[in-house]
């Protein structure tokens, strides 16, 4: 006989399976656990990413750099170092390799465009610059105008280095027009990220003057013998051919010398007047006084005498 123990049904103990959903949370949580220590070993074993501190100088004492051949300035703390770019073009200098300035040739098309224009297509002419970031105009505190412009830039090998992907911005490059020639420009970069405020600071001291031109060389003689050959043939109604004009003295802003043809002989004088080389006298004989009333400054030593027609006489002046 089977004994059998009547139990009231609130004490019964009913076994039933596991939950699934338990499962999942334990995979859940040992997941979670394995990712944690993952993330901690990464970043413990991966260097620390360094953010470069903006430099700011710390001296209120600033120099000129001045560039002699291409005639341009810009100031500069004088706590930073200066470095003339070699070679033979000596066309600019570097700032503690933080900010460069030079002068250059322009290598697309900008004699037919304005300064604005073709900065606005300038980065091409850098390596793996693609397309016009950011655009602003600037002055000086001259008064002079540039343009400040930054760049996307593709990534590329760096010293055997695999290139970064994607891209990025530049640093920026100012461009500055220099007087007078539309195949060069001035352009002022930053180096350094660090220099961004010292940079802005030096934009606005940058000055551009006029190309030194020497004057031309006249050649006064040829151009006395061209105006005292034209003079005389108008004058005396002969042709320039036959006509030989020699210049003897040049003192200052006056002038002598001879004519000659197959007649004979005789003597000019000139002067420069707004300068330009006026006919005085030509001929034989001795000059009249009168002539002098317009030429009080006539050198004696050209002419030390003339014909005092009051007197009737020669005189020395």
């Amino acid at each position: 006989m089977e004994n059998t123990t009547n139990m009231p049904e609130d004490q019964l103990i009913v076994n039933t399976p596991k939950s699934s959903i338990s499962v999942y949370i334990r995979v859940l949580i040992v997941f979670i656990v394995l990712a944690a220590a993952g993330t901690a070993f990464f970043f413990l074993r991966r260097p620390p990413i360094t953010t470069p501190s903006k430099v700011v100088s710390k001296t209120n004492t600033w120099k000129t750099y001045t560039n002699a051949k291409f005639n341009f300035t810009i100031e500069y703390p004088s706590d930073l170092i200066v470095s003339e770019i070699s070679g033979s073009n000596k066309n600019g200098a570097s700032f503690s390799d933080a900010i460069s300035i030079a002068a250059g040739k322009t290598l697309l098309n900008y004699v037919n465009q304005t300064l604005e224009e073709y900065t606005k297509i300038a980065g091409s002419e850098t390596e793996n610059r693609t397309s016009l970031a950011s655009y602003k105009k600037v002055s000086t505190t001259n008064g002079i105008v540039g343009y400040k412009t930054t760049w996307m830039m593709q990534g590329r090998s760096m010293n055997g280095a695999p290139p970064s992907q994607g891209e990025s911005e530049s640093l920026p490059i100012t461009y500055f027009e220099i007087p007078g020639t539309k195949t060069e420009l001035i352009r002022v970069e930053l180096l350094k990220k660090e220099y961004l405020e010292t940079y802005e600071k030096m934009l606005k001291t940058v000055r551009i003057m006029a190309p030194l031109t020497p004057n031309p060389t006249i050649d006064e003689t040829a151009v006395l013998k061209y105006v005292i050959k034209k003079y005389i043939a108008s004058k005396r109604n002969k042709k320039e051919d036959s006509l030989i004009i020699t210049v003897s003295k040049i003192e200052g802003n006056y002038a002598q010398g001879g004519i000659s043809n197959d007649e004979g002989g005789g003597m000019w004088f000139a002067s420069k007047e707004e300068g330009a080389w006026m006919p005085v006298w030509s001929g034989n004989g001795t000059i009249e006084c009168s002539t002098f009333t317009l030429y009080p400054n006539f050198p004696t030593n050209m002419i030390p005498e003339c014909y005092d027609s009051v007197k009737q006489d020669v005189v020395q002046r």
